[in-house]
């Protein structure tokens, strides 16, 4: 039977239950473990975690699938902890970030041809991250407000480890722009379109861009729910359901790249002054809305959006269950 590695071994895809595919446990950006006031503690994450795994558990979802990039503060031996104490498969990621915002993609990576790239990422694949002896289960992909030339190297590669250990692709796009020259530099390099989710299609104001990435064959991600300071559920919701009365149900995924919790003291990314007062306002919302909600939200408040809009149960449990387990271990 097929499978997909996990931070604790391979699962059996009939193991995989309910699954969330993008999601994360904590994000880390380079520097900020040098800010006097940084307190964080892995402990402090790992009790957090156990909780809010807990919750998932109870309503069906064993399968939490962390597509944090390697130098955005990917933790496979916290995962592990985690996923051992809870029961709960958790899935990590090799692959870099965007060049975007110099936010990722680290300098000496940038110069590297595509199959150097793949290099690293199948030894990540066959031999475990480090030391660690972990091995990742997917391999992340991302763009930013455009593709540079670097990016595209970095896309290539991911194809190429693709194509040689047949695991899945998970993407991120800026803004939801992009996802059609992800497919193509994909499949110039030889991917298996149906094992690429393109994600953080949410953003888009239309369905009809996501509907053309959904028939060329790779699966399309609805997988910002909650996160209404980008765009409201309510759209979110129309786009899932005009996409599933359209007959590609079978191509959707759903999550809500949510934050179990931060590490970081403060904000990561440079607020001018003038606009400190109205960030300060809305501190509260952004809290909740990126790491203090709870990760059953999906299902507690968005799944019934769905319903409303005439999506069935079956079709909802099979977009949640069938749908990554297609993606994650192809079968």
């Amino acid at each position: 039977m097929a499978t997909v590695m996990t931070v604790t071994g391979p699962v059996e895809a009939g193991s995989l239950g309910r699954a969330l595919v993008h999601e994360h446990i904590v994000i880390s950006y380079a520097g900020e473990e040098l800010d006097p006031q940084r307190t964080w503690k892995p402990a402090d994450t790992v009790a957090i975690a156990l909780d809010k795994m807990a919750e998932l558990l109870d309503i069906g979802f064993r399968t939490f699938v962390d597509p944090c990039p390697i130098e955005l503060g990917r933790n496979p031996e916290l995962y592990a902890e985690i996923a051992q104490r809870s029961g709960m498969n958790i899935v990590c990621a090799t692959g870099f970030y965007t060049q975007h915002l110099d936010s990722g993609l680290p300098f000496y990576w940038r110069a590297r041809e595509p199959e150097e790239i793949a290099e690293l990422y199948v030894a990540e694949l066959t031999d475990g991250i480090g030391d660690t002896g972990i091995r990742p289960g997917i391999i992340k992909a991302a763009s930013g407000l455009e593709v540079t030339a670097a990016e595209r190297r970095v896309l290539g590669g991911a194809a190429i480890a693709q194509r040689e250990r047949g695991v899945a692709i998970i993407t991120h796009t800026e803004n939801s722009r992009h996802g059609d020259v992800q497919q193509e530099i994909f499949a110039e390099h030889g991917a298996d379109l149906s094992r690429i989710m393109i994600g953080h299609q949410d953003e888009q104001t239309s369905v009809a861009p996501i509907r053309a990435l959904a028939e060329r064959g790779t699966f399309v991600g609805i997988d910002r729910v909650g996160l209404e300071l980008l765009a409201p559920d309510e759209r979110r919701a129309d786009h899932v359901a005009s996409l599933v009365h359209d007959g590609f149900a079978h191509r959707l995924c759903l999550s809500q790249d949510h934050i179990c919790t931060l590490t970081a003291p403060r904000s990561s990314y440079y607020v001018p002054p003038e606009q400190q007062q109205a960030r300060a306002a809305r501190q509260a919302e952004i809290d909740w809305q990126v790491w203090q909600r709870p990760y059953t939200y999906l299902a507690t408040d968005f799944v019934p959006r769905l319903l409303q809009r005439g999506v069935s149960e079956a079709v909802v449990e099979s977009i949640l269950t069938d749908n990554p387990r297609r993606l994650l271990t192809g079968s």
